[in-house]
């Protein structure tokens, strides 16, 4: 314990809201209202991201991202 700081053992810890909230387990997601893709690459998502603020060691700055849904 540091030199000046008093501790009180009697006195029930407190937790902020922040961390109870960050804490909380995540809900499933509610099941989705639009029709899954039949077949393989039916419906494919996709995101592109960068530029990144440093390159990797082929010098890229960006990505990409597919999802086959």
């Amino acid at each position: 314990i540091a030199k000046g700081v008093s501790v009180s053992v009697t006195t029930p810890l407190q937790h902020c809201e922040s961390c109870i909230i960050t804490k909380h387990p995540c809900q499933p997601y509610p099941p989705s209202e639009e029709p899954r893709a039949a077949h393989m690459l039916d419906l494919i998502h996709s995101d592109l991201c960068g530029p990144l603020p440093i390159t990797t060691p082929h010098g890229k700055l960006h990505f990409i991202v597919f999802l086959n849904n």
